[in-house]
Formats: C-alpha cells, sequence, structure tokens
C-alpha cells in the first residue's frame, strides 16, 4: 500500500469515525432538548445567550457535515473557538472539546477526499459483522443515554437510603422558601413556600453511565404539592445541597443549608 493510497484510508476511516461519534453526541444534545425542554431566552443573560449560540453551532455542524462535510466541520470548530472566546474554561470541558474534535476530524478528512482517490484503488467494504457490530454499540448508546435522561430515577439505580450526613433538616431557597427533612428511610416531608409536601422521597439521580458522562445531579427530590408535582434535582456539597427546583415546569436555583437540630 502506497502512501496515496494510506492516506486516502485514513480519511475515510476519520470520516465514517466523526460521523457516528458525531451523530451520537447530536442525537445526545436532542434527548436533553426534548427531556428538559427549550431555554427560556428571555431569563438567560446575554453572555448565557451568547453561549447558547456557540453551543447550537458546535453541535449543529456535526448532522450537517454528513451533507457538505468541510462546512459542517467549520461551522463546529467556530462553535468551539467562540465558546472559548467568550470563556477560557470551555477548552477544558470534554463535553464541549469532543465535537469539536470530530469537527476537525471531519475538516481533515474532507481535505483529502476532495483531492481524489488513487488510482486502481482496491475495493475495501466493512464486513457484515462489523456494521451489525457498530449498530448495537449505537442502539446500546441511545438506550443508555435515553434511561438518564428520563427515567426518574433512572433503570438499576439502587435505592437510595440517606446516611446521617444527608439525612436532616435542609432550608433556603431564596424568593420561595423551601425547607426538606430528609429521612433515614428516604423519605422526604417539609415544605415549599406555603404548601406541604406529600409524597415526597429522595433518589439517586443517575446511575452508573450518568456519571461517567456527568448527566444529571446526583440526588433527585420528589413528590407532590397541592395539585401538581415538583422536582429537585441536587448536588449534595457536605455543607449544602445545590440544584433547582422545578415547579410549573419552571426552574429555579435553590441552595440548601442544613439547619441545626
Amino acid at each position: 500500500m502506497n502512501t496515496l493510497e494510506a492516506s486516502w484510508r485514513a480519511a475515510v476511516v476519520v470520516r465514517w469515525i466523526a460521523r457516528i461519534g458525531g451523530t451520537l453526541m447530536f442525537l445526545l444534545l436532542l434527548a436533553f432538548f426534548f427531556g428538559e425542554g427549550p431555554l427560556d431566552l428571555s431569563r438567560l443573560t446575554s453572555v448565557e445567550r451568547f453561549e447558547a449560540l456557540g453551543i447550537a453551532a458546535l453541535f449543529v455542524g456535526l448532522p450537517i457535515a454528513w451533507r457538505w462535510e468541510g462546512l459542517g466541520g467549520l461551522i463546529t470548530v467556530a462553535g468551539f473557538g467562540f465558546l472559548c472566546a467568550l470563556s477560557a474554561s470551555n477548552l477544558h470541558r470534554w463535553v464541549l472539546t469532543l465535537p469539536a474534535l470530530a469537527g476537525a476530524a471531519h475538516l481533515a478528512s474532507w481535505g483529502r477526499v476532495r483531492m481524489g482517490a488513487p488510482q486502481n484503488l482496491a475495493p475495501w467494504r466493512l464486513s457484515h459483522s462489523v456494521v451489525v457490530t457498530l449498530l448495537a454499540v449505537v442502539a446500546v448508546f441511545l438506550l443508555l443515554c435515553a434511561n438518564e435522561l428520563f427515567g426518574q430515577p433512572p433503570l438499576f439505580t439502587p435505592t437510595l437510603h440517606p446516611d446521617p450526613n444527608l439525612a436532616g433538616i435542609w432550608n433556603g431557597g431564596g424568593s420561595t422558601p423551601v425547607e426538606f427533612s430528609i429521612h433515614s428511610d428516604g423519605s422526604v416531608t417539609g415544605t415549599i413556600g406555603e404548601s406541604i409536601i406529600a409524597q415526597g422521597r429522595i433518589v439517586y439521580g443517575r446511575s452508573w453511565f450518568g456519571r461517567l458522562l456527568h448527566i444529571n445531579s446526583p440526588y433527585r427530590i420528589m413528590g407532590r404539592l397541592v395539585g401538581e408535582r415538583f422536582t429537585a434535582p441536587v448536588d449534595y456539597t457536605g455543607d449544602a445541597l445545590d440544584g433547582s427546583l422545578f415547579l410549573r415546569n419552571l426552574p429555579r436555583r435553590i441552595v440548601l443549608t442544613r439547619r441545626n437540630p
């Protein structure tokens, strides 16, 4: 195999790796979009709106690359560059660097493939077993993502029995007073505003797969108020429960601290 043939085949392999990986990342973004709902731009700051624009460009370029590889790769890489210009910390966020690498791979493969295939190139096809294996991996990945995003709690997540550090009375919430009393059996009582919590419980918010991809908060508090449900995904930081309260489909930030007995 000469150098031209080797570079051509490498470009084709890189193209398909970028296509498959980019498709998975784009589908994951769609799952977030439909699972959590669209962003309310009116509630975002100007910087957050620019970040949303950069993230949209970062991921939208990936499916575009299936038809126009160079353009799609350029849009994705430009979106990542825009995000890094807004905040240098974005350069170290793997959830952003992975699609950026896929976009860069599209640009690299497009640059080689557009030069044309070497003459007398021998046919090269994937075996049936390889194709079936790739499809199976994609299906499992999508199922695991769907389980993390739509399962409350996700399937195969163990039952939570709060230890003494997590159990106790937590209050705060800002404009809407919140008080959660977390009991050792996993039940939760308390109040949100003037409403008393019914059927409250605390569960793990993610499984091993969610921890691996850093999807969702570690814990989720769920229950009922008068005529409606609420959820509160939170992270336990040792001295606070930091997260969001979803009430009437509107999220609000909450930071709860332990109340001394």
